[in-house]
This record gives C-alpha cells, structure tokens and sequence, in this order.
C-alpha cells in the first residue's frame, strides 16, 4: 500500500518525459551513451549472462536493449507511460523476448521473482527531493541479492547558496564548477561504494 506521504513520481518526472513526440525524439537530442564501459565493470564484478537486471527509469530502452542481449533476465522499469510504450516497441522491433517492463518509480517498484543481480540507473535519482533519494537507494539495496551491484550515475550540485549565480552560470556555459557527489546519500543505506567515478565537464576524477 502506498503511504500518504509518498510523492507521485510522475509530477517530478518532467513533463517532456510524459510527451510521445519528445520521447520519440530524445535519443536524438540527448545522445546514445555506450553501455561497453558498463558491461566491462560488470564482468570485471564477476556477473555473467545468468544475472538478473533491473533498469531503473529505464527511459527509451539505451541500456536495456543492450542488456537484453547479454543477461538472462532484464526488468525494464520507469514511471512514464510514454517511453514504456516508446520501449516495448523498441524490443519489439528487436525481436528480444526477455525483457519485463513495469511501469513504476523509484518509490513504487516492487520486484518480483529471484533478487536482482544487478540495478542500473542513469541520469533520473535527481528528480527526487533529497528525503526520497535516500529511501529510493534503501529500496534499491532491498531489490539486490547479497552482494549485488548498483550501477548508478547521475548529477548532483554541491555548493553554498550564495554561490548559486556563478556555479549556474557556469554549468549553462558548459563547465560545472562542482563534480556530483551521492555518497553521503549512499551511506545511508546498506550499500557499500566499490568504485566512484566524478565528472566536471571536460574532465574526470576517481
């Protein structure tokens, strides 16, 4: 049962996500990450095809079609009605039979079957208020098997208020002055950092 207190994730999602003709154009405005950087920590992690993957917001299926290829079993997961239908058409087309698709959140998932080998999620736990990021990285740890990976990227800003204008104007020039950081949200929970990468724009740290 939903608690009261829980928000809608659909209000937080950004109205472009929930509109078919930005869907079916996102790919070509965001760009297509590759996946290779992330299979490789995968293996290196020791997961093989027999892993289970969740994608959480999985959007227009990028990460998902690629998993599908390679793992048993992929969840595809994300709360807007538009790219679950813009992805399901996708695997489709695919011709890929493995692929689940559920139409929920962060906050509202509820995995089924054998736990998860593996949760990815990309550019999306920032459109939560920072309260819910930490229960939607505790639910995460819930989905995971013991040991499980969770391969997460995404943008966090970390600056005083005053500095506001200038960080800002920075990033809309192109170059963030702060790298995101997620790992005192992420020592809340019981997952435990093996390996963290942050990027300012033209630049990377580990």
């Amino acid at each position: 049962m939903t608690k009261s207190w829980v928000i809608n994730e659909l209000a937080y999602a950004g109205p472009e996500h929930l509109d078919p003709d930005f869907v079916a154009g996102y790919d070509r405005k965001q760009g297509a990450p590759d996946p290779a950087e992330d299979f490789a920590v995968l293996e290196e992690l020791g997961l093989d095809e027999s892993a289970t993957v969740v994608d959480l917001a999985a959007g227009t299926g990028q990460f998902t079609l690629a998993a599908a290829q390679r793992f048993r079993r992929v969840v595809a997961v994300d709360v807007s009605p538009a790219m679950q239908s813009f992805l399901r058409d996708r695997a489709a087309q695919s011709g890929l039979a493995n692929i689940e698709f559920v139409r929920a959140g962060f906050l509202s998932y509820e995995h089924t079957g054998q736990p998860a080998d593996v949760v990815h999620t990309r550019n999306a736990l920032h459109q939560l208020p920072d309260l819910f990021k930490a229960i939607a990285l505790d639910r995460i740890a819930r989905i995971l098997r013991p040991h499980g990976v969770l391969r997460l990227r995404d943008l966090v800003f970390d600056f005083q208020p005053a500095e506001a204008d200038d960080v800002f104007g920075r990033w809309f020039d192109g170059a963030a002055k702060e790298s995101g950081r997620c790992g005192a949200l992420l020592r809340r929970t019981p997952l435990r950092t093996v390996r963290a990468r942050f990027r300012a724009y033209g630049s990377s740290k580990s």
